[in-house]
Formats: structure tokens, C-alpha cells, sequence
């Protein structure tokens, strides 16, 4: 009973003096709390400037989305006279009508098909492309 009680007794001792071993450290300063912004900087959503810039950036973004792509870069699969088909990937096709006034870039070029070229004109709602300008790269 006299070897618990002592080894207790070293036990508690031991803990003890790590205890105060610890007090002689100086004690860490505690960390600054973030204090939040003022929200007086903040300018109100109710604000006729703010709601100005929220219109403008909405409407921006609207007609940003709403723009069709205009310019297609592809294989030619098929040609003839003012009708052209251009592969744009693997399994995507898209369908360029040609008018008069097309340029075909280098001047006097003539397409065939297998040839790769760029081009340039306004996208129609079934998703065909009304050519301004044909480049051939190949």
C-alpha cells in the first residue's frame, strides 16, 4: 500500500512542478478579433447610381449570352455554287450559304472540298451561317 501511496504521491509531484513550469512561460497574447466592415462604406442596392450599374451590367450580360457565334472554322465536306457544308468537329456539321458579294480570301481562290477554312458571317436561327467572307488556311 506504501508503493501506491508513494507513486501517487511522485505522480502529483511531477505534475505539479510541470505546472509550474508552465507558469514561468510567458503566456501567449491573444489573437486580434476581426472586427467586421462598416457597412456606412457600402453604398444601398437602393441607390439610383447602383441600380444604374446593375442595369447596364445586366443588359450587357444579356446580349453577351444572346450573341451567336459568327465564325466557323472546319473542314469543307460538300460545295456547290452558293450551298457549303463545313465539318466544325468530329460529328458537327454546319451548313454556309454563300451570296454574291462573299469574299473569298486569297483573291481568286477556288474551294474544294477537304479544304480547311475560316469563315465570317451572321448566324441565321436554324444555326446556318450566311458567309461575308471565306478564308482558305489549306
Amino acid at each position: 500500500m506504501n508503493t501506491r501511496f508513494v507513486a501517487a504521491f511522485v505522480l502529483a509531484l511531477g505534475s505539479a512542478s510541470i505546472g509550474f513550469a508552465r507558469a514561468d512561460e510567458p503566456t501567449p497574447a491573444p489573437a486580434p478579433s476581426a472586427s467586421p466592415a462598416s457597412n456606412s462604406a457600402l453604398p444601398s442596392l437602393n441607390d439610383p447610381n447602383v441600380q444604374k450599374v446593375l442595369q447596364t451590367l445586366t443588359t450587357l450580360v444579356k446580349t453577351r449570352v444572346d450573341i451567336p457565334i459568327n465564325t466557323v472554322h472546319g473542314e469543307v465536306t460538300y460545295f456547290r455554287r452558293f450551298e457549303m457544308q463545313v465539318r466544325i468537329t468530329k460529328n458537327g456539321y454546319r451548313n454556309v450559304h454563300l451570296h454574291q458579294g462573299t469574299v473569298i480570301n486569297p483573291r481568286g481562290a477556288s474551294i474544294s472540298n477537304g479544304m480547311t477554312v475560316n469563315v465570317i458571317g451572321d448566324v441565321q436561327p436554324d444555326g446556318s451561317v450566311n458567309a461575308n467572307q471565306i478564308t482558305v488556311v489549306q
